[in-house]
C-alpha cells in the first residue's frame, strides 16, 4: 500500500504549498519533493509484484510508505498547529508571531530532510532490479469508463455443473420417508456449498414439498437468540415481538410453530456442534418428512464443480465477460485449461482468476498468470489462498486499499454501499480528477465486484449494488495483507493494545475499549462497529454496556488530533461536548442512531468535514447554526425536527445530500446557491407559502431525488413539481387530496414511493400513465381503496412494483395488457388482500415475486389452487 499512501501525499502537496506562504527557495524545494514522489510512484508497481519474493524490495517498499506517512504527518501536525494559533485573541495572537514563524522554518527544514531520504531511497531502487512501469492510470481510468453504470453479476448465476448434486439433495430431501432426517452439506470454504443449498431450498419440488421453510446463516460468531427469531419469522406470523421473549421461550414458540407442518429449515455456514446442540431441541420429530439440512467445513466428502468440463465452463463465463467469443482461440483454450486444472475445481478459485483473467487481452499475459500460479502454489499448498493472493497482486493500487478497506467491517456484515463510497473519499482513496468522487467511488467497487473480490449481498431495483460483502476468505487475505502493510488494525475479541504504527483502527463492541485506552498520536481513522447479539436485551441508551460516555470523546479528541474518520453508529453517546472542535482534519463524523442529545457548536472548527450523520437521532432537538462554516460539506443527514433556531446551509457549495431538514429552517436559505445537491429531503407544513416552498425547490438544477414529508396539515397541489426536469425519484409522504395530472408529473420520473398519502382508484388512473415509470412503491395507508383496478395497458414501462402494509385493499385486478413489463411484484403485509388477481398468468416478463407477512390463507391459495396463475414465474418467495 506504500502506492495508496504515496499518492495521497502527493495530492496534498499542492495544497500545502497555498496555505504556507514559503520562502521561494523553500518553496522551489517542496515543488522538487512532490516531483520526485511522482518518479517514485512509478516504479511501486514493479516492486510491490516483487516484494513477495524478495525481502530486500519487501524492506524497500515499507521505507517509501514510512516516509510518505512521515511527510503526511508532519503536514498535518503543522496545519493543527496553525490553527491552534489563529484561535488566539489579540495579544496572544501578537505573541505568537515568533511562534508561528518558527513553525513554519521548522516544517521547511523537515521537508528538505524529507526529500534527502527519498532521494536516498529512489537510489538505491537499480539495485534491486525495480523498474520504471508507469502508473497505467489513463488504462485503468478507460476501463472504469466502461463500467460505469454496468451491472456486476452475481456469482450464483453463474455456477455450474452442480446439477447432479442437486438432484441428488432434492431425491434425499423429497423421498416418500416419514423420518425425521438431517442431510450435511460438508467441504471446505469456498467449494460452493451456500450456492449449491441455495439452489436446492428454491427448487420447485422443494418448495411444494414443504410448505415451511426457513433459511439462517449461523456463522462462526453465533447468537442462539438470534437464530431462533430468525426462524420463527420465516415459518411464523408472531402477532408479538420476538424481541421480549427469553432464548427458552423462543425455543418452545418455535418447536410449537414446526410441530404441526412439514418443514425444511437450512442451517448455513455451521461452524461446531455447540451451534448445531444450542437449537437442535426446537425441531420436532413428528415423522412427517421434515428436515433439516446443514452447510458445514466439518471434515467429510466435498461437493465441487468437475474439474475438467463444468470448472471450463464457469472459468470462461468470468474470463471472456466482455468478449464471448475470445475462447475460440486454441492457444487462450490451452492456457485456460492448465489454470483451470490448478484451481482442483473449487468454484471460488476458478471465479477469483476468471475475474483476474476478465482484464487480460493476450497469450502473454494467461501465460504470465499461470507462472505466477506455480511460484505461487509452490509456497502455499492451499489452492485458494494461492489464487485469491494472485488476485490481490493483480490489483491496481487504487483497488487494493479499497478492498483493504472492506477488511475493516465485521465478518458477514452487509455493508451499505453509499456509506462505502463517503468513507473512501473521506479517507482520501477517491482522487479528485475532474470527476464526481462518489461516481469514481461507485465505479472501484463495480471493478472490485468484476474481478470477483467483492460478492452483491444486495441489488437496488435498478440493478446498482445497494449492499456488499466479503467472502470469509477473502476478507481473511484481506486481514492478512493489511497487518502485513501495517493499513489498519482490528480490536475485536482479545483485548491486545494495537500497535502504535497502524493508522486505521476498527473497534468492535466485544472489546472493553473504555478500560484498554490507548494513544495514537499518528491515527487517521477510528471505526466503533456494533457486533454483539443481545442489544434487544439491554436499555439501549440507558444500560448499554458499550455506552460511549463524554469523557471517552474527550480522550478521543486529546490523543487522535490528526483523526479523519470517526464513525460511531449504534455506540450511545448522548453529548459531543467541545472537545470535537480540535479535530481539525476530521472528513467523516458519523453519529447515527447514538441517541444523540447535544451537539456542541464547536463543530464549526472542522472545515475539511465532508459527511455529517446525525440521522436516527429522535432526542437531538437543536443543531447549532454553524453548519454553514463547513464548506467542504457533502453529505448532510439529519432528523428534520422544527426545533430551535435558523438553520443556514446555502454557503455549502459542494453539498450532495441534505436530508432532512425543516421545511422552516429550509425557506431561511437560499436554494439557488445549492448548485451541487442531488438529494433533498423535507418535512414539515407545506401549506404555507406553497408556491414559495416549491419554487425554492426548483431553484435546484442538479436535483435527482426528492423526499417531502407533510406535518401538521395535507399537501397542497404538487404540480409545480413539473418543472424539476432531472428529477428521477420522488418519494411523498403524507395526505394528497388530488393528484397531479399524469403530464404534471416531473418529465423523466423513474421511481416513485407513496406513503400515507390516502389515494383512490382515481389516483391509479393517473400514476399508471406515467410514461417513465419503472418503479412504484406504494407503503402503509398510500391507498385507502378495498378494490384496486389497473387498467388496459397500464404502467407500460413498470418492471418493480411494491405493495406494503395496504390495510384497506381486498381486491386487485389486472386488466389486459396491464404491467406488460414488470419484472419484480412484492406483497408485503397487506393483511385483507383475498388472492392473487387473475390477470398474473398473463405477466410473461415477471421473473421475481415475493409474499411476506401475509395471511395463511393467502399464502396457501399461492401454494394451491392459484399456484396457475404463477407457475411461470422462476422466482417465488413466501417468508
Amino acid at each position: 500500500m506504500a502506492e495508496a499512501a504515496l499518492s495521497f501525499v502527493v495530492e496534498r502537496l499542492p495544497d500545502i504549498l497555498e496555505e504556507i506562504d514559503f520562502h521561494t527557495d523553500v518553496r522551489k524545494h517542496v515543488e522538487r519533493l512532490q516531483e520526485e514522489l511522482v518518479r517514485m510512484r512509478c516504479f511501486l508497481k514493479d516492486a510491490e509484484a516483487k516484494q513477495d519474493d524478495d525481502e530486500r524490495v519487501r524492506n524497500w517498499v515499507s521505507d517509501i510508505r514510512n516516509v510518505a506517512y512521515d511527510a503526511e504527518d508532519l503536514i498535518d501536525t503543522f496545519l493543527l498547529r496553525m490553527e491552534s494559533l489563529k484561535k488566539n485573541n489579540f495579544f496572544k495572537r501578537s505573541a505568537s508571531v515568533f511562534k508561528e514563524w518558527k513553525h513554519r522554518s521548522n516544517i521547511a527544514n523537515e521537508l528538505l530532510q524529507i526529500q534527502g531520504r527519498i532521494v536516498n531511497i529512489s537510489a538505491s531502487r537499480e539495485t534491486y532490479g525495480i523498474r520504471n512501469i508507469g502508473e497505467g492510470i489513463s488504462t485503468a481510468r478507460e476501463r472504469l469508463r466502461k463500467l460505469r453504470r454496468s451491472s456486476p453479476r452475481g456469482e450464483e448465476k453463474d455456477i455450474v455443473g452442480l446439477d447432479e448434486d442437486i438432484d441428488k439433495l432434492v431425491k434425499q430431501l423429497v423421498k416418500t420417508d416419514d423420518q425425521w432426517h438431517a442431510i450435511s452439506i460438508v467441504g471446505m470454504g469456498g467449494i460452493g456449498k451456500t450456492t449449491l443449498a441455495k439452489k436446492v431450498y428454491n427448487h420447485g419440488d422443494i418448495q411444494a414439498r414443504f410448505p415451511s421453510r426457513a433459511w439462517v446463516y449461523v456463522s462462526q460468531e453465533f447468537s442462539r437468540k438470534d437464530l431462533l427469531e430468525a426462524i420463527i419469522k420465516q415459518v411464523g406470523s408472531p402477532r408479538r415481538k420476538l424481541e421480549s421473549f427469553g432464548e427458552e421461550e423462543l425455543e418452545g414458540i418455535l418447536f410449537e410453530h414446526l410441530r404441526r407442518k412439514r418443514y425444511l429449515v437450512v442451517l448455513d455456514d455451521v461452524w461446531s456442534t455447540e451451534a448445531w446442540n444450542s437449537i437442535a431441541k426446537a425441531f420436532p420429530d413428528r415423522s412427517n418428512g421434515s428436515r433439516v439440512m446443514l452447510t458445514t467445513r466439518n471434515k467429510g466428502i466435498a461437493l465441487k464443480a468437475d474439474a475438467q468440463k463444468d470448472g471450463w465452463m464457469l472459468f470462461c463465463k468470468k474470463a471472456f465477460i466482455h468478449n464471448n467469443d475470445s475462447y475460440g482461440s486454441p492457444q487462450l483454450e490451452e492456457t485456460g485449461k492448465e489454470i483451470v486444472a490448478k484451481c482442483a475445481g473449487l468454484p471460488l478459485a476458478l471465479i477469483v482468476v476468471g475475474g483476474l483473467l476478465s482484464t487480460k487481452k493476450n497469450l502473454g499475459e494467461w501465460k504470465r498468470v499461470l507462472s505466477n500460479m506455480h511460484s505461487l502454489f509452490a509456497r502455499d499448498a492451499d489452492g485458494v489462498s494461492a489464487i485469491l493472493a494472485l488476485s490481490y497482486n493483480d490489483l491496481p493500487y487504487y483497488l487494493k486499499s479499497c478492498f483493504l478497506h472492506l477488511g475493516q467491517f465485521p465478518e458477514d456484515r452487509l455493508i451499505p454501499s453509499h456509506k462505502l463510497f463517503r468513507l473512501w473519499i473521506a479517507e482520501g482513496l477517491i482522487p479528485q480528477q475532474g470527476e464526481r468522487m462518489e461516481d469514481v467511488a461507485e465505479d472501484y467497487l463495480n471493478e472490485l465486484i468484476e474481478r470477483n473480490m467483492v460478492q452483491v449481498a444486495k441489488w437496488s431495483v435498478n440493478d446498482r449494488v445497494k449492499q456488499c460483502r466479503l467472502h470469509d476468505l477473502l476478507r481473511d487475505l484481506s486481514l492478512s495483507k493489511a497487518k502485513a502493510e501495517t493499513f489498519h488494525e482490528i480490536q475485536g475479541y482479545q483485548n491486545i493494545q494495537p500497535s502504535a504504527k497502524s493508522r486505521r483502527h476498527a473497534i468492535y463492541s466485544t472489546f472493553q475499549w473504555p478500560q484498554c485506552k490507548y494513544s495514537n498520536p499518528q491515527l487517521r481513522s477510528l471505526l466503533f462497529f456494533r457486533v454483539d447479539h443481545n442489544q434487544s436485551q439491554v436499555n439501549y441508551y440507558i444500560n448499554d454496556p458499550y455506552k460511549m460516555e463524554v469523557s471517552d470523546l474527550d480522550y478521543i479528541g486529546k490523543s487522535f488530533k490528526l483523526l479523519r474518520i470517526l464513525e460511531l453508529e449504534g455506540i450511545p453517546c448522548s453529548k459531543v461536548s467541545s472537545i470535537i472542535g480540535v479535530l481539525i482534519h476530521l472528513k467523516y463524523l458519523g453519529l447515527k442512531e447514538t441517541n444523540l442529545q447535544e451537539l456542541s457548536p464547536s463543530i464549526s472548527s472542522l472545515r475539511n468535514l465532508q459527511t455529517l450523520d446525525v440521522a436516527a437521532n429522535l432526542h437531538l432537538k437543536i443543531i447549532p447554526n454553524v453548519i454553514w462554516k463547513l464548506i467542504k460539506l457533502r453529505h448532510l443527514y439529519m432528523c428534520g425536527h422544527k426545533y430551535g433556531g435558523p438553520l443556514r446551509v446555502d454557503t455549502l457549495l459542494h453539498l450532495q445530500v441534505l436530508s432532512e431538514i425543516n421545511v422552516e429552517k429550509w425557506m431561511q436559505n437560499n436554494p439557488a446557491k445549492l448548485t451541487s445537491l442531488r438529494k433533498l429531503g423535507i418535512r414539515g407544513n407545506f401549506s404555507f407559502k406553497a408556491t414559495e416552498i416549491f419554487n425554492s425547490i426548483l431553484a435546484l438544477v442538479q436535483l435527482q431525488s426528492l423526499y417531502l414529508r407533510a406535518e401538521d396539515a395535507d399537501f397542497p397541489p404538487l404540480t409545480q413539481l413539473s418543472a424539476l426536469q432531472n428529477l428521477i425519484k420522488l418519494h411523498i409522504r403524507g395526505t394528497v387530496r388530488k393528484l397531479p395530472s399524469s403530464h404534471e408529473f416531473p418529465p423523466n420520473l423513474s421511481q416513485l414511493t407513496l406513503e400515507h398519502t390516502h389515494l383512490k382508484q382515481d389516483s391509479v388512473r393517473v400514476i399508471e400513465n406515467l410514461p417513465r415509470l419503472l418503479i412504484l412503491r406504494l407503503k402503509a395507508h398510500s391507498y385507502d381503496g378495498q378494490k384496486m383496478t389497473i387498467s388496459i395497458n397500464g404502467f407500460p414501462q413498470l418492471e418493480f412494483l411494491e405493495f406494503h402494509s395496504l390495510e384497506s385493499l381486498e381486491e386487485l385486478n389486472l386488466e389486459e395488457g396491464a404491467v406488460l413489463r414488470l419484472r419484480s411484484f412484492r406483497i408485503i403485509n397487506c393483511v385483507n388482500l383475498k388472492m392473487l388477481p387473475e390477470g398474473m398468468k398473463s405477466l410473461g416478463a415477471l421473473r421475481e415475486l415475493d409474499i411476506e407477512e401475509m395471511p395463511k390463507a393467502f399464502v396457501d391459495r399461492v401454494r394451491g389452487e392459484d399456484f396457475y396463475k404463477v407457475q411461470h414465474v422462476p422466482s417465488i418467495l413466501l417468508v
